[in-house]
């Protein structure tokens, strides 16, 4: 069922196809007003109300044209200064348009590009629009609720940025939106297949146990399987295999196995791993699951570190042989409810508890549970049990006092330290996690530093920092 448009809005895009009337050309694949008006039906009025109905509707038969021929599953993409004479409008803003296929996370990303590149987008549409095409002309539009075999969903995207004189720049810019729009499409392509391969290897835990403790291998597969109920984003998978030498050994890249923004592209060779002193030990350790962050930042749905799931493969003789590797994001609702709730944290949690083997009753005991439950949920999945121990004994014995103290954990890879910094609350704002930013870089020879801060009813202010 079509949605309803506010009375304000159909007023200003009947303008607009008005103008769209008077602009239209000899050759244009679509009717100008029947375009123009699904182009604008979802743009706020405050958005349109800025601009002549002129330039709008020049700008959206613009786009039409740009994307009158488009072979399938390839976006198209364009990132230009406008010129009066050339186009028959004009913008203080440098354009980007796009037209591919609609599939989940385009507009997200498309802004996440943007953003990076420090960018300040001015407008935005992005209408989904029914088309039709013949050997990929464009031939015809059809309402979007109404989509048959012989039209498919088009994502049109059309956005407004600060302008850019440099052409090597634009060039750059649109390079940078092909490649993520090539990694939305693989991810979004293969994800199916990639959750499917975290329910094999699932039950593959649970047919033939690895070499772990058997209460470790079951909290391992119900973490998978619940991953899979939409608590995890699966962008990537790949498998590994693991060839031990005298002095180092290699984890070698199986590239058929890659699916999503792991799949083997042509042209490019996946490098295997050299692996040496503390990554060696690492890989050789029997242990099913590694979770982690990568050291690359997703292009696709959110712009953070990827998350990193990595379950290792043994051989007859309970060696590790391999390892095979998800790539992805947990989703808000990892981040949002008790960790007790959650397979694999729980577990912890139950384990740094009976370490201190408190009275369940006591002020002790309910201290450690709170630092617990409003510990990072990253660091409760990364950190091990000894390590949350050490930190939770800490904490705990800061008693609200007011003082500052530092609890430092390195990755287990070596690629990142993570800093959990107490500070008395009423000594606590922007300068001081600037200068405790500053002090920490330089100790750490960082090369960047994120910071999160958490401010409760707590007489101490909490700053999380990962150093890189």
């Amino acid at each position: 069922m079509p949605i309803a448009i506010p009375v304000a809005r159909q007023k200003l895009i009947e303008r607009i196809a008005a103008s769209a009337r008077q602009s239209r050309r000899r050759g244009d694949p679509l009717q100008a007003e029947d375009f123009v008006r699904q182009y604008y039906r979802g743009v706020a009025e405050e958005d349109l109300a800025q601009y002549a109905s002129e330039d709008l509707a020049a700008a959206a038969l613009a786009h039409m044209r740009f994307a009158a021929v488009r072979k399938p599953r390839r976006p198209l993409v364009r990132v230009y200064n406008t010129e009066e004479a050339r186009d028959r409008w004009s913008s203080a803003h440098t354009i980007v348009e796009v037209a591919f296929d609609d599939m989940p996370f385009l507009v997200d990303s498309l802004g996440m590009v943007l953003t990076q590149a420090g960018l300040t987008i001015h407008l935005m549409v992005h209408p989904v629009l029914a088309v039709r095409r013949d050997r990929g002309r464009l031939t015809s539009l059809d309402a979007v609720d109404s989509v048959d075999a012989r039209s498919r969903r088009e994502s049109w995207q059309r956005i407004h940025i600060d302008r850019i004189d440099d052409s090597e720049r634009l060039h750059e810019l649109e390079e940078s939106i092909q490649r993520t729009l090539r990694d939305v499409q693989l991810a979004v392509a293969d994800w199916l297949a990639i959750r499917q391969r975290a329910l094999d290897i699932a039950a593959e835990i649970e047919d033939a146990p690895a070499p772990v403790p058997a209460n470790e291998a079951r909290e391992v597969k119900t973490l998978i399987e619940w991953m899979t109920d939409n608590h995890f984003t699966f962008l990537g998978y790949r498998e590994y295999r693991l060839r031990r030498g005298r002095t180092e050994d290699v984890l070698e890249p199986l590239p058929e196995t890659g699916l999503g923004i792991l799949r083997a592209r042509r042209g490019a060779r996946v490098q295997p791993t050299a692996l040496t002193g503390a990554l060696r030990e690492h890989a050789r350790e029997v242990e099913l699951l590694t979770v982690t962050k990568a050291n690359s930042i997703s292009t696709v749905h959110r712009a953070t570190y990827l998350d990193y799931i990595g379950l290792k493969t043994f051989d007859k003789s309970g060696r590790v042989s391999g390892e095979r590797r998800f790539l992805g994001l947990f989703t808000s609702s990892v981040y949002n409810r008790s960790p007790r709730e959650i397979p694999l944290l729980r577990h912890k949690i139950e384990r740094v508890v009976d370490h201190f083997g408190l009275d369940p009753a006591s002020h002790d005991a309910k201290a450690v549970v709170h630092v617990l439950e409003t510990y990072p949920r990253d660091e409760l999945f990364q950190a091990n049990v000894g390590e949350l121990i050490r930190i939770v004994r800490g904490v705990v014995n800061l008693y609200e006092r007011q003082r500052v103290r530092v609890f430092l954990r390195r990755d287990a890879f070596g690629r990142f330290y993570s800093a959990m910094i107490y500070v008395p609350r009423d000594r606590y704002n922007t300068q001081v996690r600037e200068k405790m930013e500053t002090v920490v870089s330089t100790a750490l020879n960082a090369t960047a530093v994120e910071s999160q801060v958490q401010l409760s009813e707590s007489a101490l202010a909490r700053v999380h920092m990962i150093i890189r």
